[in-house]
C-alpha cells in the first residue's frame, strides 16, 4: 500500500512537473511573442528615401544620471516655446535637423569618432546605452517596436565629417524618433535627456498651390471682436496683403513658396519656425504653399482661393473670403499708391508701413517684406515723408 502511494505521489509529482513545465514552456513563448523585435532600419531607410516630409517636435523623456549610470526611471520633461522651433526633414535621400543636412554613418564609425572626440582621462566616463535603455527609451515615448541590435538606428555626422551627433535616428509610420546614445558619467546627480519623438506633418491638412491672382478682396474671420489692433479683417490686393492698425496700413508680400528653392526653404529660419507652427495648428506649410506673415509673428496660409487660416502659437482662426472688391473706405486707393511710389523712389528698400494720422503720411521703409523667408522682414529702417 505504501508503494501504491509512493507511486502514485511520484506520478502526481510527474504529472505536476510536466505541468509545470508545460505552463513554463507556454509562459516563455508568450513572453518571447510579447518581446518580439521589429527590424525598423529598413522602414527608416525607406522613410528617408522617400518624398520629403516634415516632422515637428512632440515630447521629450528624461532621466537622472550619477556616477553609477542612468536612472531606469524615465519622465516626461517639460517643453517650452523653443521646442517648436525643434524639427527635422526627410526626403530624397537626406535627413536634416533644423535646416542642417548630415550623413549617414555605421555605428562603427559613429562609435569610433565619439570615443576620438573624448579626452584619454575621459574614456572611461564615456558609456553609450544599451539595447536594453534604447527600448525603454522608446516605450516611454510611446514606440510600438523594440530594437534588436545599435545597429538598428541612423547614426549622423556633419556634411564636413568632423562631428557626429550624440543621438540616433529611427523612424516608422507617423513618428521619427532621437535617441541619445552617449552619455559621460559625473561625480554629481544631474538630468540627461533619452529621446524625442516628433510627429509627420504628412497627415496634416495640406493646401493648394492658389494663383495669386485668385486672391485679390477681403477676408474676414467671423465671430472676432474687432480691436484696434486686430479689425478681423485682412485686404489682398496684387500679390500683397494690407491690414490696418491704430491709425497705420502695415502691407506684407504674399509668397508663392514654389518659386522659392528647396534649399532656401530648409535654410531659412523664418520657414521653418512657420512650418512648425503650422503643423501644431494641423495644417502644412510646404514649398508649394501660397503664404504671408506680418510683424506680429503670424502665418497667414491660404487653404485655396476662398479660405484663409491666421495662425499664431499654434493656434488657427479661420478667414472667408466675403468679397472679391476691396472697398475704398477699408483701403484707399491714395494708400496704395503711396506704397507703389515709395518702392520706386528708394530702389533696394520696400515700404511696409503707412501712417495717415499726421498731416503728411509717414512710410516706414524696410528691407524686405518677405516674412516667410527673410528674417529682417518689417523692421522699420527708416521713416520718410511723402513729402520728401
Amino acid at each position: 500500500m505504501r508503494k501504491t502511494i509512493i507511486l502514485t505521489l511520484t506520478s502526481l509529482l510527474l504529472l505536476t512537473g510536466c505541468g509545470v513545465q508545460a505552463k513554463k514552456t507556454t509562459q516563455s513563448t508568450k513572453s518571447t511573442k510579447q518581446a518580439t523585435i521589429t527590424n525598423v532600419k529598413p522602414t527608416t531607410e525607406k522613410i528617408v528615401q522617400g518624398a520629403t516630409q516634415t516632422w515637428t517636435f512632440s515630447k521629450r523623456v528624461g532621466s537622472q544620471k550619477t556616477t553609477k549610470g542612468v536612472s531606469e526611471q524615465l519622465t516626461i520633461s517639460p517643453t517650452t516655446r523653443s521646442d517648436a522651433q525643434i524639427n527635422w526633414t526627410t526626403g530624397q535621400g537626406q535627413i536634416s535637423g533644423n535646416t542642417v543636412v548630415y550623413n549617414q554613418v555605421s555605428f562603427k564609425t559613429w562609435s569610433r569618432k565619439t570615443r576620438q572626440s573624448v579626452t584619454k582621462e575621459g574614456q572611461d566616463d564615456l558609456h553609450f546605452m544599451s539595447v536594453t535603455q534604447i527600448n525603454q527609451t522608446l516605450k516611454k515615448l510611446g514606440a510600438n517596436f523594440k530594437i534588436g541590435s545599435l545597429n538598428d538606428l541612423i547614426y549622423l555626422e556633419t556634411k564636413t565629417k568632423t562631428m557626429v551627433l550624440p543621438e540616433a535616428v529611427i523612424a516608422k509610420d507617423d513618428h521619427l524618433y532621437t535617441i541619445n546614445i552617449e552619455y559621460i558619467t559625473t561625480d554629481h546627480t544631474q538630468t540627461l535627456e533619452r529621446g524625442e519623438v516628433f510627429n509627420s506633418t504628412a497627415t496634416q491638412q495640406k493646401t493648394t498651390q492658389v494663383p495669386l491672382t485668385q486672391l485679390n478682396g477681403t477676408w474676414t474671420a467671423a465671430g472676432t471682436t474687432a480691436s484696434a489692433n486686430d479689425s478681423g479683417k485682412v485686404l489682398v490686393k496684387d500679390g500683397y496683403l494690407y491690414q490696418q492698425r491704430y491709425d497705420s496700413y502695415e502691407r506684407s508680400a504674399i509668397q508663392s513658396l514654389a518659386s522659392e528653392s528647396a534649399a532656401t526653404l530648409r535654410k531659412s529660419a523664418m520657414f521653418t519656425d512657420q512650418q512648425s507652427s503650422a503643423a501644431k495648428a494641423g495644417y502644412q506649410l510646404t514649398g508649394k504653399s501660397v503664404a504671408s506673415g506680418d510683424s506680429i509673428g503670424y502665418l497667414y496660409l491660404f487653404v485655396n482661393n476662398q479660405k484663409l487660416v491666421r495662425i499664431g502659437e499654434g493656434i488657427a482662426t479661420d478667414y472667408q473670403k466675403t468679397s472679391d472688391q476691396v472697398s475704398e473706405k477699408e483701403l484707399p486707393q491714395q494708400s496704395i499708391t503711396i506704397f507703389k511710389q515709395m518702392d520706386a523712389k528708394y530702389p533696394g528698400e520696400v515700404a511696409s508701413t503707412i501712417t495717415t494720422k499726421a498731416d503728411a503720411p509717414i512710410v516706414g521703409m524696410s528691407a524686405s517684406i518677405n516674412y516667410l523667408t527673410d528674417v529682417t522682414a518689417g523692421q522699420i529702417t527708416e521713416n520718410k515723408s511723402v513729402t520728401n
